[in-house]
């Protein structure tokens, strides 16, 4: 495949209108007969910012949680209604114009379009790696949601619309031989927000696991397929070879408090993140927030929207004395009277007082919720990201993207899915190394089945499960308030405005 130049001046310019965007690329071409001056490392760190798509609880987030068996985001009346649109992700019945497909889709552009514009100022060549591995990460997800990736040969037109066009098994390539390309330049460490060598070793296991769900493509419709899918050996040795980098490299443990990894100190507290989204408590915009806002009622401690629920089918999972499911920080005392984990029952106020709904009655959630008639109590909530109590509304919480577990549970996959074991490692083994942190106990085998069931209860609300579902074949399954769905929804729509503007693209088959 030739080399790509990602130039994504006029892709972001007509996909989005005049925004603040638009500034961005007009002071960029302006710019171009100075690169001397350009502040390189500010690039960067607007690369690096562009991640933060993924901290709010609409858009890309939205879409990865939403549409699997993890998340819903029911009607309380008239609260939550908006239309229908977190409704039709869950029962995947989206249409072309759902507002956070376009949103994600724009999203995802302009980090590529910041990280390439790295590229154009005289990087130094860990700068170039960096920005490298930021456009390979959002490629990734281009690939994954809508089934595409785009680019410029050397020299074009700017005037024109783009003549690259990766479908999705060209796009999974590209992503791979970019990291693989890059990575003795990456940084050997550096931190979990830095895009390091381990960081590129995690992301490229991530894409062997998931390469034969992009390959099974239908060639005249471009359609994506339900599988089963052929994962073969030589790419599952890929996963585990990654794996194994990582957990070799003697830089990560597990972490024995689970919630460390999320809380709002976790860049100072987690030994097992690999690669986050950066965020400084009280001094940036970021918007990990959402992720106790948009699940917790307006009494709760602290005020909540009252949104999103989980399934009681993924609750039900647990042993009780899963620290995943339930456990409770030392720094909640004397700021809440909830727990991490999973919310149930009767809720408390710091001081153990009952809390009561917005009519009077008892705080207590129920498992049960209706997607288009649940009350205020209705639908299990969740607290992954512990909250920050001192700067409730800018939070120090790290996102994060990639962790020691998800490396180990890689590996077992691909040791599943064919691959060949190494070092001793078994796949009932590494599960059961995390469950014994997790307090949970030990399982005597594992299958695939039994696997996916353990990345849920690893993983949930961290935006891996649509992922996830689809590579085990059951995110088109009937599961809790959503009917069976076909392979249509398997990937997003490419937004209308696109379309009219880029003859080069090709609308997803069923929209």
């Amino acid at each position: 495949m030739k080399k790509i130049y990602w130039i994504l001046v006029l892709i972001i310019t007509i996909f989005v209108g005049c925004t603040d965007l638009d500034e961005e690329l007009n002071d960029t071409v302006e710019g171009s007969v100075a690169k001397e001056s350009v502040d390189t490392q500010s690039l960067l760190t607007a690369a690096y910012q562009a991640l933060r798509i993924f901290d709010t609880q609409d858009n890309i987030f939205a879409l990865q949680e939403h549409t699997s068996d993890e998340m819903a985001g029911p009607t309380r009346g008239p609260d939550w209604d908006d239309a229908g649109i977190w409704r039709v992700l869950h029962t995947h019945n989206w249409t072309s114009s759902h507002t956070y497909i376009n949103s994600a889709y724009n999203g995802l552009l302009s980090g590529i379009f910041r990280a390439t514009q790295v590229l154009e100022f005289a990087p130094t060549t860990s700068q170039a790696a960096e920005a490298r591995y930021l456009r390979a990460f959002f490629s990734f997800h281009m690939v994954d949601n809508f089934g595409l990736v785009l680019g410029r040969e050397p020299g074009e037109d700017l005037t024109q619309p783009p003549s690259i066009y990766l479908n999705r098994a060209e796009g999974i390539e590209f992503v791979i031989s970019e990291l693989e390309e890059i990575m003795d330049d990456l940084p050997s460490s550096g931190g979990a927000a830095v895009a390091t060598q381990n960081a590129a070793h995690t992301l490229l296991a991530k894409a062997y696991l998931n390469k034969a769900v992009f390959l099974a493509t239908d060639e005249n419709t471009n359609g994506a397929s339900a599988g089963p899918f052929t994962f073969s050996a030589a790419d599952m040795n890929k996963v585990i070879e990654h794996c194994d980098a990582v957990m070799g490299s003697g830089m990560y443990t597990l972490e024995d408090k689970y919630f460390d990894n999320f809380s709002p100190t976790n860049t100072d507290d987690s030994s097992e993140n690999i690669f986050v989204s950066n965020n400084v408590q009280g001094s940036n915009t970021a918007n990990t927030h959402s992720r106790w806002h948009m699940t917790l009622h307006y009494n709760n401690q602290p005020d909540g929207w009252n949104g999103f629920v989980t399934l009681s089918d993924i609750y039900d999972l647990y042993e009780e004395d899963d620290m995943r499911r339930s456990y409770t920080p030392d720094y909640f005392e004397g700021n809440t009277g909830m727990n991490a984990g999973y919310l149930v029952g009767q809720q408390y106020a710091a001081d153990g007082t009952p809390l009561q709904d917005r009519q009077g009655g008892p705080l207590a959630f129920t498992p049960e919720f209706s997607l288009t008639s649940s009350n205020e109590v209705n639908g299990i909530r969740v607290i992954k990201y512990p909250p920050d109590f001192v700067t409730n509304n800018t939070p120090g919480n790290d996102y994060v993207f990639f962790r020691l577990a998800d490396v180990m549970l890689m590996k077992a996959e691909a040791i599943l899915r064919g691959g060949n074991a190494t070092n001793g490692d078994t796949p009932v083994g590494l599960v059961n190394d995390i469950r014994s942190e997790r307090n949970a106990t030990d399982l005597g085998s594992i299958d695939l089945t039994s696997l996916l069931e353990e990345r849920a209860r690893e993983f949930y609300w961290e935006g891996w499960r649509r992922n996830d579902q689809i590579r085990f074949s059951t995110y088109l399954d009937a599961f809790q308030e959503k009917p069976v769905s076909t392979e249509t929804y398997l990937l997003f729509p490419i937004p209308p405005a696109a379309l009219s503007t880029n003859p080069n693209l090709i609308q997803n088959p069923g929209y």
